[in-house]
């Protein structure tokens, strides 16, 4: 047999001809792979012929020597080939495409037979093989932009056409890291960047959903085709999903094509109120104890009057539990209005408030039993910030995890008998800022899924990718317990990236705390540069572009890495089953972030 040890090494640069290459310098690596880089296909044909001849007038078997055809021819060239006495780095292309073939056609001086040699002669024809990707190219698989469009359009029963020519315009307001948004969307030449809304524009992306702009939306139709089983495999490859539908609609890109960046009906997730009612009917309808997933929860409506609150404190007295969470049942985010109480007293006094809101919806309060023995990292309280993608395309229903996310740490040592220190114990980073803590342990207060991976592993002996399935699992209850109310009027195309934070306790339990609308797209760290421009491309991938794809004629986008994992699929439905139990949103609408 042969072997890699009787291989010898070449390199051939610029219009260098094989009669010309010195054989007989020093060979000085490991293994010994003759290597060429060549700049046309014509020195392979020359090459191949040499072989032929070589083999078709040499009668008697030649001895191994330096002067034979070389192992690995490379075309096209990708690549230079970095060389030291001690060193050699090979850079290629994951789509190189080699020619393999062999140093000799013998292995010893021996006569063989002709049947032998023949033998010999068509194993060592040289064979065309696609280069296979190295350990790091496995691991970093990057998507191809067109393709992957196409797929995402394939898996909403959709094919959008592209034009030669077509503008697409947009607004995106500057808070919460807009420039991040325009700067990415501005990377895509065949968008204009606006700098005010104006009616003919393609993607409204603002902080708060504008509840006006849903009445402009249109439906858009095209012809039928008939999915190929080719199309079918590529959706159920990339996604996992199984298409059922044998038809899809195909229509040429339209600038008439309008997106918000946010569902219409998103309070009902986005709201604690609204989310607490409908995760409590799915559980229930599901025979599953809701408070085995969300901590124990009673929205007070109207006071020390209302039953709920009696419910409460006759609960609490019962089982002599004292400290509590008071949230405001709506308008609420960043850590404002929230309050840890140690007594029933303390609850008494702040559910006693009869305010109004600004909008002059009487506020109401969520008071839950805090989580008195959270797991900690290194003596501190944290929670875990995860991102969930929704899409309704073509009326269909998706859902997207994002496969990376981050701990948020507070300042302070966990501490039950200072329950007046937010800096202890609520991590959002509208609050953990103000402190003088603020960095001093982690760099914005922020740790990675790996390094929090190896934390717990050290210091538990537990697997941390078994509670991100978990948490995986809990994103999956919140659409199925409101994937009916969302986008309640049907639309033809809307989407929304939702912020969702979880905690641990001590028993490795994990728990939904609440969902936001407006996740914080902030780089304050690091970590956060990275991560937070990734999701952002990514969910720009799957929710826009898609939709509105580049003229046939401009440069395609650069690959990259899909993070989001489709989690769940459904058509969407004419009419709910049941109503929601908050039928209207107590938010404030149309409010001017315009800026």
């Amino acid at each position: 047999m042969y072997n890699n040890n009787d291989l010898e090494k070449l390199v051939i640069k610029g219009s260098t001809r094989f009669q010309e290459v010195n054989f007989n310098q020093p060979r000085l690596f490991q293994p010994k792979l003759n290597i060429i880089k060549l700049k046309g296909f014509q020195q392979i044909v020359d090459l191949i012929k040499q072989q032929e001849s070589f083999s078709k007038h040499n009668q008697i078997p030649q001895i191994n020597t330096q002067k034979n055809l070389p192992s690995i021819l490379v075309y096209p060239p990708k690549a230079e080939l970095i060389t030291s006495s001690k060193k050699e780095i090979s850079i290629r292309k994951y789509s190189e495409t080699r020619v393999y073939g062999r140093k000799s056609f013998t292995e010893s001086a021996e006569p063989q037979s002709l049947e032998r040699r023949k033998i010999d002669t068509k194993r060592n024809k040289f064979a065309i093989k696609k280069a296979l990707p190295n350990k790091q190219e496995e691991q970093n698989v990057f998507e191809n932009p067109s393709d992957f469009a196409t797929i995402v359009s394939y898996s909403n029963l959709l094919m959008i056409i592209p034009q030669e020519k077509i503008v697409y315009k947009a607004f995106i307001t500057k808070g919460n890291n807009g420039q991040l948004v325009r700067q990415l969307i501005k990377s895509r030449s065949w968008w204009v960047l606006l700098d005010a809304p104006q009616n003919d524009m393609n993607l409204y992306w603002t902080q708060l959903r504008k509840q006006g702009f849903y009445k402009d939306l249109i439906s858009i139709t095209g012809n039928q085709s008939t999915f190929t089983k080719t199309q079918k495999k590529l959706v159920f490859d990339k996604f996992k999903l199984r298409l059922e539908e044998e038809k899809y609609t195909n229509f040429v890109s339209s600038n008439i094509l309008r997106v918000h960046n946010h569902l219409e009906g998103n309070f009902q997730i986005s709201n604690k109120k609204a989310l607490y009612y409908n995760m409590k009917s799915y559980y229930e309808s599901i025979g599953q104890d809701p408070f085995k997933f969300i901590p124990l929860t009673f929205h007070i409506q109207d006071g020390i009057k209302d039953p709920v609150y009696q419910q409460f404190e006759e609960y609490a007295k019962r089982n002599n539990i004292n400290v509590w969470i008071v949230k405001p049942g709506e308008q609420s985010n960043r850590g404002n209005g929230i309050e840890v109480a140690n007594s029933i007293s303390q609850v008494k006094r702040l559910v006693s408030y009869r305010e109004l809101h600004s909008n002059g919806v009487k506020k109401t309060f969520i008071v839950q039993q805090y989580l008195n023995r959270p797991l900690l990292y290194n003596k501190r309280k944290f929670d875990i910030r995860c991102f969930m993608l929704i899409t309704c395309i073509n009326y269909q229903f998706k859902a997207y995890w994002y496969q990376e996310g981050y701990i948020r740490t507070s300042c302070k040592e966990f501490n039950l008998d200072d329950t007046d220190c937010k800096y202890t114990h609520l991590t959002n980073d509208a609050v953990q800022k103000y402190s003088k803590n603020y960095g001093k342990y982690e760099t914005g207060n922020k740790v990675s899924f790996n390094d929090f991976s190896k934390y717990v592993q050290e210091i538990y002996n537990m697997n941390f990718n078994n509670t991100i399935e978990q948490l995986k699992s809990l994103c999956v209850d919140i659409v199925k317990a409101s994937n009916q109310h969302l986008d309640p009027n049907r639309h033809f195309y809307t989407f929304e990236l939702f912020g969702l934070d979880f905690m641990i306790d001590s028993d490795f339990r994990p728990w939904l705390i609440e969902v936001n609308t407006n996740p914080c797209l902030e780089t304050c760290c690091p970590l956060l540069s990275r991560l937070i421009n990734h999701l952002v491309e990514n969910t720009i991938r799957i929710a826009i572009d898609p939709m509105y794809p580049p003229p046939t004629k401009k440069k395609p986008l650069p690959e990259f890495k899909n993070n989001f994992e489709l989690i769940f699929n459904s058509p969407l439905i004419e009419q709910c089953d049941k109503l929601p139990e908050i039928q209207q949103d107590d938010d404030d609408l149309d409010v001017d972030d315009d800026n």
